[in-house]
């Protein structure tokens, strides 16, 4: 469904709610937190509804959102389909509601992965080039792909990542529930692009001296529990079971978001609330075979993170070790 056709059936089923245009119009102004032109420009037209205004309507008004949106349209993020194609749009709107953590005393950020998370390492453009690359070296046929070095990534797109990167430190609370081979699949990874030389000594040196300083960072959040750039509490544990892939839930006011990793940096997403709550159950039931190392276990953290070092030194170009 196109986003312009889920506009108009968000108009039309907002017009039966309340037929009355002023009182259409006060209403959408309240839910949105806008000025009366902002609220006008949407309602002519001029302006789409994001995502999250859709959600927050419907959310407000009790409308039932299958009604003008379709799982296809919204709902799965296709983030990325090749270099040229990506869907700037949906990402926009994520990073506007992720802002809304702000004025949220209670808004909870809950990742379990078996990838290094995305709110920290969107803080290194080499690392989100890297995962970027995995992906379309996976996609493309062979005569079509490039090496890491060839690999570029849109301004735009590293922008919004470094935005993403600082917003979700606003959160209340946030917790990582850390794969333990997290590190150790990445480096493989890494080896495996070095082997068919599509990474050479120098990719290899520079991705090294990226991931011994995320290593230093991430270490930092645990010793402190806290994130640095605003002091806004974090615990992270370590999983010592293997995760299939990544789940996290995030909720801010009365919004409940769910996501499930697909296809390395691909999200398929929801707001269904049974979705959420299962995905939070099996989420904290990871905690139950995880180890928290933030501001605790000192030296299962330090020995963690020294085994970390020792693997991120190991990357090297000799594709025969």
């Amino acid at each position: 469904m196109e986003r312009a056709v889920v506009h108009q059936h968000l108009l039309d089923a907002l017009e039966k709610k309340i037929p009355k245009r002023n009182e259409l119009i006060d209403t959408l102004m309240e839910i949105l937190f806008m000025e009366k032109a902002a609220v006008l420009r949407r309602l002519r037209g001029d302006v789409s509804f994001s995502f999250y205004d859709v959600v927050n309507i419907a959310e407000r008004l009790n409308l039932t959102l299958s009604h003008f949106i379709t799982s296809k349209s919204l709902w799965v993020d296709s983030f990325i389909k090749d270099e040229e194609s990506i869907n700037y749009k949906i990402w926009q709107d994520f990073i506007s509601f992720v802002q809304l953590a702000k004025k949220d005393p209670n808004s909870d950020f809950t990742d379990s992965t078996n990838l290094l998370p995305g709110t920290i390492f969107y803080k290194y453009d080499t690392l989100y080039k890297f995962y970027l690359f995995k992906y379309q070296y996976l996609l493309r046929d062979a005569e079509n792909r490039m090496s890491f070095k060839d690999f570029s990534v849109p301004e735009t797109i590293l922008k919004m990542s470094h935005t993403y990167f600082q917003e979700t430190k606003h959160f209340a609370k946030t917790t990582y529930i850390c794969d333990n081979l997290m590190i150790s699949n990445l480096i493989t990874d890494i080896h495996y692009f070095s082997s068919i030389n599509l990474m050479d000594a120098d990719d290899l040196r520079h991705i090294k001296e990226v991931l011994l300083d995320l290593l230093d960072y991430f270490e930092r959040i645990a010793l402190n529990g806290c994130f640095e750039e605003t002091g806004n509490p974090v615990d992270i544990y370590i999983c010592d079971i293997n995760l299939d892939t990544n789940y996290t839930h995030v909720q801010i006011h009365n919004m409940y978001i769910s996501f499930i990793r697909a296809f390395c940096i691909n999200t398929i997403m929801s707001r269904d609330q049974s979705s959420f709550d299962k995905i939070k159950k099996w989420v904290q039931s990871l905690i139950k075979t995880s180890t928290l190392i933030t501001q605790s276990a000192a030296i299962f953290r330090m020995d963690y993170f020294e085994k970390q070092r020792k693997l991120v030194s190991g990357l090297h170009g000799d594709h025969s070790a």
